[in-house]
């Protein structure tokens, strides 16, 4: 009998919470998690809900504190007169716009400057030249009356070696000789040749060749063979790979590292 009435005031007391709660809300409850203490979780929105977005607080501050919105203004295009005018301006400063060497511009076939002395060499330096680098560097060598037997890089290291020309990288290099680099542009030895300009009082030698297609400046000191630039932030060996090829993990860069032969022309 005691049972009987305690399930009567269980089901009693469940009536009097659904009717006090799910009972009265026009729409019934629906957790999607646990309930933490009291508080509701908000359910998942249904399909065919509409989306309440939430009020953008950066909105409501500018309103509050009376900011106002001044829109970008129009731009106008100009009239057919001005751009033309804008045209025909001169350019500035164009007495030293002309005065800027531009050796590269040059149309094909231009007759270059005949070079009697390595000095005059570095006049070249910029100009477009799509020959064989080591045909070119050779070609300097005769220009500048030195005999040499090759037309190659591999050619002349077999030519200097019995004529008792072929020297070690650490020689000294005087304006004239040939510089031999080995693996500059590909895996093979003596593949890239260049011509010796001047050495400074540092001990570092200027020479030029040809990378991809245009002539330029370059300096090395196989002595320090590692060193790009020197305390004076002055350059003592210059990157010398201009390949397109990826090379090897371990390949050297810098001209001392890749100097392999000096060759004496005189």
């Amino acid at each position: 009998m005691r049972l009987a009435l305690t399930s009567v005031a269980l089901a009693a007391a469940l009536a009097a919470m659904l009717g006090a709660g799910c009972g009265t809300r026009a729409r019934p409850y629906r957790f999607t998690s646990p309930m933490l203490g009291t508080a509701e979780v908000p359910r998942a929105p249904l399909r065919g809900d509409p989306i309440e977005r939430p009020a953008r607080p950066a909105l409501a501050n500018r309103e509050a504190a009376g900011i106002r919105v001044v829109s970008a203004p129009v731009i106008r295009e100009a009239s057919a007169a001005a751009a033309e005018a804008i045209v025909a301006q001169a350019t500035a400063q164009p007495e030293a716009r002309a005065a800027l060497p531009a050796p590269h511009r040059l149309p094909a076939g231009t007759a270059l400057p005949t070079i009697r002395e390595t000095p005059g060499l570095r006049a070249l330096v910029g100009v477009r030249d799509p020959r064989d680098p080591a045909g070119v560097a050779l070609g300097w060598a005769h220009a500048l009356g030195r005999t040499v037997e090759a037309t190659t890089g591999a050619e002349l290291v077999a030519w200097a070696e019995p004529a008792g020309r072929l020297a070690d990288p650490t020689a000294l290099a005087l304006p004239g000789d040939l510089l031999v680099f080995d693996h500059a542009t590909s895996d093979a030895e003596a593949d890239l040749l260049a011509i010796v300009i001047a050495r400074d009082d540092r001990g570092v030698t200027e020479y030029l060749y040809v990378g991809n297609g245009v002539i330029r400046r370059g300096f090395v000191d196989p002595t320090r063979p590692t060193t790009r630039r020197d305390a004076q932030a002055k350059v003592v060996n210059t990157y010398l790979r201009h390949g397109k090829r990826w090379p090897a993990k371990g390949s050297h860069y810098l001209a001392g590292e890749l100097l392999a032969h000096v060759v004496h022309t005189q």
